[in-house]
């Protein structure tokens, strides 16, 4: 765990921070298994371009290379955050977590499973992985309550950092928690050669400078370094120019959202200012000169357009604009011959708020890039709200939008779960456990649970057919029912010997009635 000090000696030198915690310190025979299969390329393009950059002056190299990719990053972040707002990404993005960290029918969001035939066949092994899954995500983590913070925060950031926290004291138990840090605070250096991830670092400033080396970061009161195994680190998984350019969830969705809000505004401007119906003001100014006539007309422009009112607040007279004094009625003098000033109006446009079809086009183009399905989006064209049903109870409902959106969130589910896996693999290995079983990552697997049930949908519609197919060729004496089962219902020698094995039970359990006929 951290060392804790207060507020005034964060930044002084002699009680600096010191995450890094020698439990977390890389070992060296997996230090040494990784560099033998390290290979000889770079790929770090910023490691190629520094090195062709020696022409350049210091400062003009800090700012391009060093300094600039953290710098747009947390501008990237803060944008993601402003678009977070706008109601419609807000409701896609509560959607996505929500279906993301849904529970299943014994109330469980992760579980764990054994996927090595010796160790699953093993009671004992078996029963201890699950008591210290359940310990360690469920009791200490929390994940159960914490997993739609992180998902949620995913989304709209992009990527999530949080610390793996042990106690310094006793490491032999294992991770007893974790703590989301945030992401505009946090920078990584990782190898050119294997692309792996050296350290973590956290700034404690608010204008940060990348450090040149993990030695000057560890040299800086205002940097916390953490070993790579102390922090976890989920991304999207878009890059951008270089590694260290991590784009989100919403990168893509920037473009339509932009012109979406432009269009928006566009429309509410132009209905404030183009719709409402005004008055054409017709002033007979007779034969006055030029200068006069315009004077004359300002006149009686003030006396539509001012009143004197009595301010209650000071005891004063006021001539402030009163704007509904326009919508009054207007008495204005005429000659015998007719001649006089005149009052017309001007129809405004409300229909041109009414139509809407480039917003509309904008609008479905922001729902395509957050890949949320347009069958849960209302009617635009039709102007009305459409309720979607789901679960109707008839199989083939599902359409297809429905399955790519919830394939794109089990995409999203494996990176965190990958990520847990590191994560309990790590609280083994501090407890022992996994020297004791030889464990590694492709003895288990951690899974959330589905997002949608398309996929029971899918399995029970060819279970269906199937059965169709059994029972249409059962009848047929030309056909084997032992082949049958094997051919279409899948069934093992195993599977049919159990069958007919129930079948003895069934008379045993079942007694006839008195017609001979058993339930």
């Amino acid at each position: 765990m951290a060392k804790w000090f207060g507020l005034g000696s964060l930044f002084d030198k002699t009680q600096r921070i010191d995450e890094q915690l020698e439990a977390f310190r890389p070992k060296k025979e997996r230090k040494r298994s990784i560099e033998a299969k390290r290979g000889e390329g770079f790929e770090d393009i910023d490691f190629i371009l520094n090195g062709q950059s020696n022409s350049l002056g210091f400062n003009s190299f800090y700012k391009n290379y060093i300094n600039r990719p953290f710098e747009n990053d947390r501008d990237r972040v803060r944008i993601y955050r402003e678009m977070s707002q706008y109601p419609e990404i807000a409701d896609v993005i509560e959607d996505a977590a929500m279906e993301s960290t849904q529970e299943d029918y014994d109330g469980r969001i992760i579980k764990l499973e054994i996927i090595d035939e010796d160790m699953s066949k093993n009671g004992n092994i078996s029963a201890n992985l699950q008591k210290e899954f359940v310990d360690l995500f469920y009791d200490k983590i929390g994940l159960k309550w914490e997993m739609f913070n992180l998902m949620y925060n995913y989304f709209v950031d992009g990527k999530v950092f949080f610390e793996r926290i042990i106690n310094s004291a006793r490491p032999s138990q294992g991770i007893i928690g974790i703590k989301r840090l945030p992401c505009e605070t946090m920078d990584f250096e990782y190898d050119p050669v294997t692309g792996r991830i050296t350290a973590y670092y956290q700034f404690l400033s608010g204008s940060p400078k990348k450090p040149l080396s993990i030695e000057d970061a560890q040299k800086d009161p205002s940097v916390i370094v953490f070993f790579p195994d102390q922090v976890s680190l989920v991304h999207y998984g878009y890059q951008g120019a270089t590694k260290r350019e991590l784009m989100g969830y919403l990168e893509k969705v920037k473009q339509p959202y932009n012109n979406l809000r432009l269009l928006e505004t566009s429309v509410v401007i132009y209905r404030l200012i183009r719709a409402p119906e005004r008055f054409v003001f017709r002033i007979d100014t007779g034969n006055m000169p030029k200068d006069k006539a315009m004077k004359y007309v300002e006149k009686i422009k003030t006396n539509l357009t001012k009143k004197q009112t009595y301010d209650t607040k000071t005891g004063q007279l006021t001539h402030e604009p009163e704007v509904f004094s326009i919508l009054e009625n207007f008495f204005l003098p005429q000659s015998a011959d007719g001649r006089g000033s005149q009052v017309d109006s001007i129809g405004g446009n409300p229909s041109g708020f009414a139509e809407l079809d480039d917003l509309y086009y904008f609008q479905r183009k922001m729902y395509k890039a957050l890949k949320y399905p347009m069958s849960r989006v209302s009617s635009l064209q039709e102007r009305a709200e459409k309720d979607i049903l789901f679960n109707s109870g008839q199989m083939g409902e599902i359409t297809r939008d429905e399955i790519k959106w919830a394939k794109f969130l089990e995409r999203q589910q494996m990176r965190f779960c990958d990520e847990f896996t590191k994560i309990f693999l790590i609280h083994l290995d501090l407890k022992g456990l996994k020297k004791t079983y030889n464990l590694h990552e492709g003895n288990i697997r951690i899974s959330m649970t589905s997002p949608n049930q398309y996929r029971d949908h899918m399995k029970q519609g060819l279970l269906e057919t199937s059965f169709q197919n059994y029972n249409a060729l059962a009848t047929n004496t030309e056909f084997s029912k032992y082949w049958l089962m094997k051919r279409f219902l899948k069934l093992s020698d195993d599977d049919i010997q159990a069958n007919i094995d129930s079948f003895k039970r069934d008379k045993e359990l079942v007694p006839p009635d008195d017609s001979g006929t058993s339930f």
